[in-house]
């Protein structure tokens, strides 16, 4: 039997996700800057004993101590955040991650075709109308790679589907010179 693995959802939303993943788990944990939508995601995940969720008052990760994750994803947030944020929750990650855990980040792909249609059709929708803060915004292989990289991440590969690009990496060496 494989060893079960403890799990943070960087952004987990209502809980979709770990509906699905924390019975595959010893624990998912699932973390989130909306109070509210933590609420929903309460209620949705109720019945697993294994799920723990957690308020994030602001970006990043403080709350969480160090080491204490084999496997940090994130789907579908980064399009909501802009560069600093992305960068400061990949090296959070990093930081909680145990050695040997993985990272699994992703966007919207800017360099693929679907992706670069949609940032198009996103520029002629906001051309003359004041963008919201949570607008979308795009990323490329080579700036999500960047900061994993530079986080202290080893074995960091990009994915490409579709519109999607998927950033992967591992805690090789707790003492990396990137893990300040």
């Amino acid at each position: 039997m494989a060893r079960r693995i403890e799990v943070l959802e960087i952004g987990c939303g209502v809980g979709r996700l770990g509906l699905a993943l924390a019975p595959r788990c010893r624990q998912w944990t699932g973390a989130d800057i909306s109070s509210k939508i933590l609420a929903n995601a309460a209620d949705r995940l109720v019945r697993l004993s294994n799920v723990r969720l957690v308020h994030l008052p602001s970006v990043g990760l403080e709350s969480l101590p160090d080491h204490s994750f084999d496997v940090v994803y994130s789907i579908n947030l980064f399009a909501h955040l802009d560069e600093i944020d992305r960068w400061r929750y990949v090296q959070d990650a990093y930081r909680v991650l145990r050695p040997g855990g993985r990272l699994y980040i992703d966007n919207i792909d800017l360099d693929s075709e679907a992706g670069w249609t949609m940032f198009t059709n996103h520029v002629r929708h906001w051309q003359s109308l004041e963008r919201p803060p949570y607008d979308t915004r795009f990323s490329t292989a080579a700036e999500l790679v960047a900061y994993a990289s530079r986080a202290g991440f080893g074995k960091v590969q990009s994915h490409h589907r579709s519109s999607k690009v998927i950033v992967t990496g591992a805690k090789v060496d707790a003492g990396s010179p990137g893990s300040q």
